[in-house]
């Protein structure tokens, strides 16, 4: 985050501002996060604004684990933050940006009052970025006086922090920084629930109630358990009933979205899932085991046999063919698929040892080559090649079409009775 120059040019003055941005506008992060924290007897802690922890339950954890929650940055030595905390924090538009010299450029050929070019080239001295930013009617300006490359004729979008925050966030730097789903792991502690595969089955049967009050008693249950040990069960709920659960007011419970975000997701993201996102999450958290793989794949296998092509957790191994083609070509044939970059590529086929190798994509291979050298001189090897001969093919017998007359026969059309050499079906 470095101190920038924004500004932009109204009629015949510049207006200038002062922010702290992040130069690479991809990112949306505010701090160096930390991982697997433990909490110590002593710790203090701070929240971020944006963090969704309900504070009843962070007493107990104060109580159990011996640590205290703080509202004063400056005496904690842990930082929490959250999935909303950039929200809070940082403030994001679309400019365009150029360096320092080309704006200077700029400043020689705009006609502006020198009181107000003075006033951006003293901003200028004390920007610690590179960078000038600036909106679309200014970035106008510049480009009809300025020739640059630097213009792509698109802007993007940064974020930016208020000086408001900034004292915060700098205090925070140089102190251990975690995500608020290290504490959401302990905080409904050793006596909660553990979501099994038989819960999860009398939850499943609770949102497939017309009766919303199941749902709802469905929700807090999962708010109320184990994250960590529930993990999987949690993830497929929220993948399979999320529709439902967007219609429950007590989605926006503090409790819920806790829940939620300890997967880092958003309430309003719960209805858009799929079981790759399932899989992803667990990998995310370290969470992922063979025994849940399984699981995953054995309740959603339809899912995953109708999307195999883009899954981005299971691949094709091998393809074979149905009984009624085994039984056709007589052969155990099975084709053993890898991946180059995404792409399929045959690597080996059973059933196929004594045939020459094919090649992907029409090309053909080498040992069809040595045997029909003359393939080499075909333009197009989707032709088939003619065998010589030293006959000369016959002139084509001159065929004379007389004039046709429709007649009523059930459309049926008459036949000349000369002979034209055309077999007619």
């Amino acid at each position: 985050m470095k101190r920038a120059v924004f500004f932009d040019k109204e009629d015949e003055k510049f207006n200038v501002d002062i922010r702290y941005v992040l130069e690479d506008s991809s990112k949306f992060e505010v701090f160096n996060m930390s991982k697997g924290y433990t909490p110590a007897q002593g710790d203090t802690i701070y929240l971020m604004p944006g963090v969704n922890i309900p504070r009843t339950k962070l007493k107990d954890l104060a109580l159990n684990q011996g640590v205290k929650i703080v509202r004063d940055s400056d005496k904690a030595n842990v930082i929490i933050t959250g999935k909303a905390t950039p929200g809070k924090v940082l403030h994001g538009n679309w400019y365009y940006s150029a360096p320092i010299a080309k704006i200077e450029e700029y400043l020689d050929k705009v006609e502006v009052d020198e009181y107000y070019k003075d006033n951006l080239r003293t901003a200028m001295l004390s920007s610690e970025s590179d960078n000038v930013y600036f909106n679309y009617s200014t970035k106008v300006s510049i480009t009809s006086r300025v020739v640059t490359s630097v213009f792509t004729g698109s802007s993007h979008h940064y974020y930016y922090i208020d000086d408001e925050w900034k004292q915060l966030i700098d205090s925070c730097q140089n102190k251990a920084v975690y995500e608020e789903a290290e504490l959401l792991a302990m905080i409904n502690g050793d006596d909660a629930v553990t979501i099994t595969n038989e819960i999860y089955t009398q939850l499943r049967e609770m949102f497939k109630s017309s009766d919303q009050d199941n749902h709802i008693m469905a929700m807090e249950i999962m708010a109320n358990s184990n994250y960590v040990e529930s993990a999987l069960y949690l993830l497929m709920l929220l993948e399979e009933h999320g529709n439902k659960i967007a219609d429950c007011h007590t989605k926006n419970h503090v409790n819920f979205k806790s829940m939620v975000s300890y997967f880092s997701l958003r309430v309003r993201d719960v209805d858009c899932l799929d079981p790759d996102d399932v899989s992803k999450k667990l990998t995310s958290l370290g969470l992922l085991t063979t025994e849940w793989l399984n699981v995953l794949l054995e309740s959603r296998l339809d899912w995953f046999v109708t999307n195999i092509a883009r899954s981005s957790t299971f691949n094709v191994a091998s393809m074979v063919p149905t009984i009624e083609v085994s039984v056709a070509i007589n052969s155990d044939y099975r084709a053993e698929i890898a991946f180059d970059d995404k792409k399929p590529l045959l690597e080996f086929a059973a059933g196929l040892e004594d045939a020459p190798e094919i090649l992907i994509e029409d090309e053909v291979a080498p040992e069809i080559l040595e045997e029909h050298p003359d393939l080499l001189d075909q333009d197009d090897l989707s032709t088939p090649v003619l065998e010589e001969s030293n006959e000369l093919p016959a002139p084509p017998e001159e065929i004379i079409l007389e004039e046709i007359v429709p007649v009523s026969n059930n459309n049926q059309i008459n036949q000349t009775n000369e002979s034209t050499d055309i077999d007619w079906f």
